[in-house]
């Protein structure tokens, strides 16, 4: 059971971003990224419906090694084994989202995966991190209340969340360095595709059993 909790604490820490328009509307679809931290890298696929966001870690060769099923209405978060058949109830406190950072919004412009993105620098006041993200406009409605229901506090997702006025928008890119210049983590979107999705991708299958904290 400590493999168990120790691969779902993987999965969240690892979590820190079309073939049919739904335009005028929030983002429907899937995205895939890349994460990765000095020497490793690590993929990931979101799929989004309306509050219900589905987080995939894959291995190397494409493998499902864990899930996560977000739910920013209930604020709740389900962790997933596909080895064991299993699930768990993942604690949740949200954070304080406040911290002490310096925001500059440049007029440098890129287009990736389909988009224009717009270089945000964000640098923290106290603790020796910078962030340069490349950002999409799309009604990417479910960042910001995913990053809060998974209480994420790295610095990609604080700093994210510390941007004002930002409402809708999605990091294709996001590069953390120490001031010095040195990266730390780096996260690149490969893939955006806006689609309809199948409601089974946000439930529990009928053959997993729940995993009880003793």
């Amino acid at each position: 059971m400590k493999h168990f909790m120790k691969k779902f604490a993987a999965i969240v820490l690892g979590v820190t971003l079309g073939s049919m328009a739904y335009a005028g509307g929030p983002f429907q679809g899937t995205i895939k990224f890349t994460k990765t931290i000095g020497p490793v890298t690590a993929n990931y696929i979101y799929y989004v419906k309306g509050d219900k966001i589905r987080v995939e870690e894959l291995s190397e060769n494409g493998e499902i090694q864990g899930i996560m099923i977000v739910d920013t209405k209930e604020n709740t978060v389900k962790a997933l084994s596909p080895e064991r058949n299993m699930f768990i109830d993942v604690p949740n406190k949200r954070p304080a989202r406040e911290t002490e950072v310096f925001v500059q919004k440049t007029n440098n412009k890129k287009t990736i995966n389909g988009y224009e993105c717009t270089e945000v620098k964000v640098t923290g006041k106290d603790d020796g991190r910078e962030v340069t993200f490349w950002a999409a406009d799309d009604d990417f409605n479910f960042m910001v209340p995913m990053l809060e229901t998974l209480n994420r506090k790295d610095k990609l997702a604080v700093y994210f969340m510390n941007i004002p006025n930002f409402e809708g928008a999605f990091p294709m890119v996001g590069i953390e360095k120490k001031t010095d210049g040195v990266e730390l983590t780096k996260l690149q979107v490969v893939d955006v595709t806006k689609s309809d999705l199948s409601n089974d991708l946000f439930t529990i299958p009928a053959n997993y059993t729940k995993f009880e904290r003793e």
